[in-house]
């Protein structure tokens, strides 16, 4: 196995209203990991009501379609979350 170079990266700040929500959003998309993690890397953290994503790949390819389904994955949630969010 080849060890390659992820020198390709981005990263991603996105709000949300409050702290908690953002860490709900990691929560849920921490569950889905990288299905070749030899490529890409992906790190999800949150700062105050922020939600950071950063990506390093292999190569650009792999940094869209990474960010993509990230973004993808992002949309349902935040749809999940203005559905459930406040519901007891």
């Amino acid at each position: 196995m080849s060890i390659q170079t992820l020198n390709h990266s981005m990263t991603l700040t996105i709000p949300f209203p409050t702290p908690r929500l953002a860490t709900i959003a990691q929560s849920v998309l921490n569950v889905d990991k990288e299905l070749r993690s030899d490529q890409v890397k992906r790190v999800i953290s949150t700062n105050d009501a922020n939600l950071v994503v950063q990506f390093n790949c292999s190569n650009v390819k792999m940094l869209r379609v990474s960010v993509n389904s990230l973004l993808e994955m992002l949309i349902m949630v935040t749809k999940t979350i203005d559905a459930f969010d406040g519901m007891e």
